[in-house]
C-alpha cells in the first residue's frame, strides 16, 4: 500500500508464485494439438499484433493532427483571400486554438483524469510493481488519443511522442485482458458487462505476463514515435521496467521492429514510396555525396553556390569538425 491508502495503490505480484500445487500444475499444463499448449505462440502473436496496433494508432494520430490543423489554416487562408482584417483572422486563430485546448481539458478533467500528462511516470511505477489503477483502461486511452490530437493541433508546446508511449502500453494491456476490455464502455456503465473470452486470454491472467506485454507495448510506442526500434528496447530496459529476462528482450525487440516498419510502410504513400522516413518525428533522409553534388552542379560543370554561402559552409565544417 502507498501513502494515499491501500485502496489507491497496491503492489503487483511479479514474482513467480512457488507453491507445491502450482508447481505440479506447471509440470502438467493442458495440452492441445500435438501436445503443445500454445502459450508461446500466443505470446508472440500478441507481440506482433501489439506492434501493428501501435503503428496504426501512431498513423491515426498523425493524420488527425494534420486534418485539424489544415481545417484551421484553410479558414485563415479564406479570410485573407476575401480581404478580411488581420484582427479578425487573429481572433479566429485564438478562438479556434482555445476551443481545442478547452475540449481536451474538459475531457481529461471530467471524463478521465488518468489521461493527464504524458503517462510515463505512471507506466514506470506500474512496470516496477505498483498497481496504478485506471491508467491503462479503454476510456483512458480513448481520452488520451483525443486529447493529444486536440492539444498538438492547437499549437501548444507538446508533441505526439510522449503520449504514444502511454497509448502503446494501453494497447498491449487491452490485448492481454480481453475479458475485461468492455467491462466499462467509455463513458457509461453496462448493466451486463460485455467480455471477450478466449482460451488464449487465459494465459495472460497474471501480473507477470501482463507486465511483459505492457513493457513491449511501451517500447513499441517509443519506436513508432522516433523511428528507432533499438531505442524503444533501450527505453524499456533503462527507463521503464526493472524486471527483465532474455525472452522479454526479444519480445520487445520484435514489437519495436514491427511498429517501426509498419508505420514506415503506412507512411510510404505520402512519401513517394520512401520507407526510410519511419516514425512520427523525422529529420529527413540521408543523401549521398554524389546526389548532393549533382544537385549543386550545372551542366557546364560550374557550381550553383554563391560566395555568400561559402562562409556558412566553412562555419559548419569547423563546428562539426571540433
Amino acid at each position: 500500500p502507498g501513502g494515499r491508502g491501500g485502496e489507491d495503490l497496491d503492489s503487483l505480484d511479479f514474482d513467480t508464485v512457488n507453491n507445491p500445487y502450482l508447481v505440479d500444475c506447471g509440470r502438467r499444463p493442458p495440452r492441445g494439438m500435438l501436445g503443445y499448449s500454445g502459450k508461446t505462440f500466443a505470446r508472440w502473436l500478441l507481440t506482433v499484433l501489439t506492434g501493428v496496433g501501435v503503428a496504426l494508432a501512431a498513423r491515426f494520430l498523425s493524420l488527425m493532427v494534420d486534418e485539424v490543423a489544415r481545417l484551421r489554416n484553410n479558414v485563415l487562408q479564406s479570410l485573407f483571400d476575401k480581404g478580411g482584417s488581420d484582427a479578425r483572422a487573429l481572433a479566429f486563430f485564438v478562438a479556434y486554438n482555445l476551443s481545442l485546448v478547452l475540449v481536451a481539458a474538459v475531457l481529461t478533467i471530467y471524463l478521465e483524469p488518468s489521461a493527464a500528462a504524458g503517462g510515463i511516470p505512471e507506466l514506470q511505477a506500474y512496470l516496477n510493481g505498483t498497481h496504478v489503477k485506471n491508467f491503462l483502461r479503454l476510456r483512458t486511452i480513448f481520452v488520451k488519443i483525443v486529447g493529444t490530437v486536440l492539444t498538438v493541433s492547437s499549437g501548444l508546446a507538446c508533441g505526439q511522442e510522449g503520449p504514444l508511449i502511454h497509448i502503446g502500453a494501453g494497447i498491449a494491456s487491452g490485448m492481454t485482458r480481453g475479458e475485461k476490455l468492455y467491462r466499462r464502455l467509455l463513458c457509461f456503465d453496462l448493466d451486463q458487462p460485455r467480455r471477450v473470452k478466449h482460451a488464449v486470454l487465459d494465459f495472460f491472467r497474471n501480473d507477470r505476463d501482463r507486465r511483459e506485454s505492457i513493457c513491449a507495448g511501451a517500447g513499441a510506442g517509443m519506436a513508432a514515435a522516433f523511428g528507432a526500434p533499438v531505442g524503444g528496447v533501450l527505453f524499456a530496459l533503462e527507463e521503464a521496467a526493472s524486471h527483465w529476462s532474455p525472452q522479454l528482450i526479444w519480445r520487445c525487440f520484435t514489437a519495436t521492429l514491427i511498429a517501426t516498419f509498419t508505420l514506415a510502410f503506412v507512411k510510404a504513400g505520402e512519401n513517394s514510396g520512401d520507407v526510410s522516413l519511419a516514425g512520427l518525428l523525422s529529420f529527413g533522409t540521408v543523401r549521398s555525396v554524389g546526389d548532393m553534388r549533382r544537385e549543386i552542379m550545372n551542366e557546364d560543370g560550374s557550381v550553383n553556390v554563391s560566395a555568400v554561402d561559402a562562409p556558412v559552409f566553412w562555419w559548419e565544417l569547423v563546428f562539426f569538425g571540433l
